[in-house]
């Protein structure tokens, strides 16, 4: 059963969906993250290893932040783990098509719904000249902003159509939209719009468009609710939104491993209706299994009260 599609859909009043990502799942197999990165069937090994371990409802095909502004550019240095590293280049790496067959294996093999991460065009745009550098460029040169703005999301379209081809499902992560980061206003000047253009394009294609974005999102949480996305992924579930939330289990309780402190967080969020209980952002790349099966655990024993 399709537990994700049941929630929106409003026949199910909660699922189970943490984040776990590439990195998590290549550490937990002692691989090299570079080397699962690069590689779709490492990758599809890496997340069907996941799912078996923690049994979730859905699986998120999300390798690092940087997948799509590499093609377009982007020089990436792993130390270990992926970092952006000088300005863009000719020469330059795509690894677009490594997760799309790796979305095509994941399919093949498994039973739960396959969403993909991509990258909301407001954060992939200020990848594309620095974050702190684009920061600055909405205030100094509008113009010059918007157009990055607008390149981001032309390649965000083109490669939001190949992965629907696919079958997969799509979350759009934008982690510099914010309000952490940048006002509401500029929110709703800048990021908004994109936004509402991706979520129609997933959405054409009956598919689930989800949308994460980290930190404080109280001040721009009714802007979001209107996006008309099918799942906010949140830190603070509290807000009514006639979205379907998900979260409910804070990154500070997995890096502290404490099993009581997750089993209370789950507890409290399952008593919200409808929700899909998750990590709040990415599971931490050497996060202790255990801590994760005990949130699955306590899952499937307070969602039956």
């Amino acid at each position: 059963m399709d537990h994700i599609r049941a929630i929106i859909q409003h026949t199910k009043e909660h699922a189970v969906f943490p984040l776990v990502c590439a990195d998590h799942c290549a550490w937990l197999l002692k691989k090299e993250f570079s080397e699962v990165a690069h590689d779709p069937e490492q990758l599809a090994d890496a997340f069907e290893y996941g799912l078996n371990l923690y049994d979730s409802d859905a699986v998120m095909l999300f390798v690092d932040a940087y997948v799509e502004a590499q093609a377009m550019g982007c020089p990436v240095r792993y130390a270990p783990y992926p970092q952006l590293e000088g300005p863009r280049s000719e020469k330059y790496v795509d690894r677009t098509g490594i997760i799309i067959e790796a979305a095509v294996l994941l399919q093949q093999r498994i039973s739960v719904p396959v969403f993909v991460s991509i990258k909301g065009p407001f954060s992939l745009a200020s990848f594309l000249s620095g974050v702190e550098n684009f920061l600055k460029m909405i205030l100094t040169d509008e113009e010059a902003a918007r157009g990055l703005i607008d390149e981001a999301l032309g390649h965000q379209i083109s490669y939001v159509k190949q992965l629907l081809d696919t079958g997969v499902h799509i979350f759009i992560g934008d982690p510099v939209a914010s309000s952490s980061v940048i006002s509401p206003d500029t929110f709703s000047d800048f990021a908004l719009e994109p936004l509402k253009t991706l979520c129609r394009q997933i959405k054409q294609g009956d598919r689930i468009a989800g949308i994460h974005i980290c930190g404080d999102t109280e001040p721009i949480i009714t802007m979001l609710d209107d996006i008309d996305a099918d799942i906010l992924s949140i830190e603070d579930i509290i807000p009514r939104t006639r979205t379907v939330k998900m979260g409910g289990v804070s990154t500070g309780a997995l890096i502290r491993n404490d099993s009581e402190q997750v089993r209370r967080e789950v507890k409290a969020a399952l008593a919200m209706r409808p929700l899909i209980l998750s990590t709040s952002c990415d599971v931490p790349v050497q996060t202790v299994p255990d801590i994760l099966k005990t949130m699955i655990s306590a899952y499937h024993e307070y969602e039956t009260e």
